[in-house]
């Protein structure tokens, strides 16, 4: 029997990531604010709290694979919304050439600290092929959290051609700790002239408005909060 890839089915999508100065975020939040429409999920205009616990192996594959471009590359991560532990979410984000898929699974608050103390297995009862995988990284990869990144999210979806467009601000990366519910936690910005990251994901056409919109705004680039949290930390704390 051939395996089958359990992942192989989920929705691709492009993804251009941006870096706006202060001044170009204001400008084109306000503009887009005006012609898509609000996430449902974001509670007002202010949009809401990602934090995130990225995940890497003792090789540090999803840093240097990252670093290197490699066009087929994971990246594990919990997430969790404005602070609330009752809704944890367990996702790799998955680099196929040009495009993106999300595969993620619910866990509790208990498997969260689990992980953190280094314990994968309670995952397996989930009986979840992402969560199976994370277990298996774990074991043979050494796949343990990495680094803490936070930032203020406002999203914004059009129906054509599944079109999601993110402002994200504030990108901070824990400096103390890897657990994102510890009351002491301390985050530093990555980004000293409050830049903001634009992401733009879409499925198979890029809506010629959108592009319109911004094509004369910011620099393109691979951008990665994930990478430049781990920078951060190698050159101003701790060798990951």
């Amino acid at each position: 029997m051939l395996y089958k890839n359990p992942f192989a089915d989920l929705p691709k999508r492009h993804e251009i990531k941006t870096v706006l100065t202060y001044p170009q975020y204001i400008e084109l939040q306000s503009r887009i604010a005006g012609i898509m429409t609000p996430d449902p999920h974001m509670p007002g205009p202010e949009g809401y709290r990602i934090q995130s616990v990225y995940m890497d192996t003792l090789k540090q594959d999803a840093f240097y694979e990252k670093d290197s471009g490699v066009e087929h590359r994971n990246k594990y991560r919990i997430r969790a919304y404005n602070g609330d532990d009752s809704f944890l979410v367990l996702e790799n984000k998955e680099k196929i050439d040009d495009r993106i898929a999300k595969s993620s699974a619910r866990i509790t608050r208990e498997d969260y600290d689990s992980v953190l103390a280094g314990d994968f297995t309670p995952l397996l009862k989930y009986n979840d092929p992402l969560c199976e995988e994370v277990v298996g990284r774990n074991k043979t990869g050494g796949l343990l959290p990495r680094v803490i990144i936070e930032y203020q999210r406002q999203a914004y979806v059009h129906p054509l051609s599944m079109v999601r467009v993110t402002f994200d601000s504030c990108v901070s990366a824990g400096i103390n700790t890897l657990d994102m519910f510890d009351p002491d936690l301390i985050t530093r910005p990555l980004f000293p002239q409050r830049e903001v990251v634009l992401e733009v994901k879409y499925g198979e056409f890029y809506p010629m408005y959108l592009k319109q919109l911004l094509q004369n705004h910011g620099i393109k680039l691979a951008v990665s909060k994930f990478v430049l949290g781990c920078e951060y930390l190698k050159k101003n704390y701790v060798i990951l």
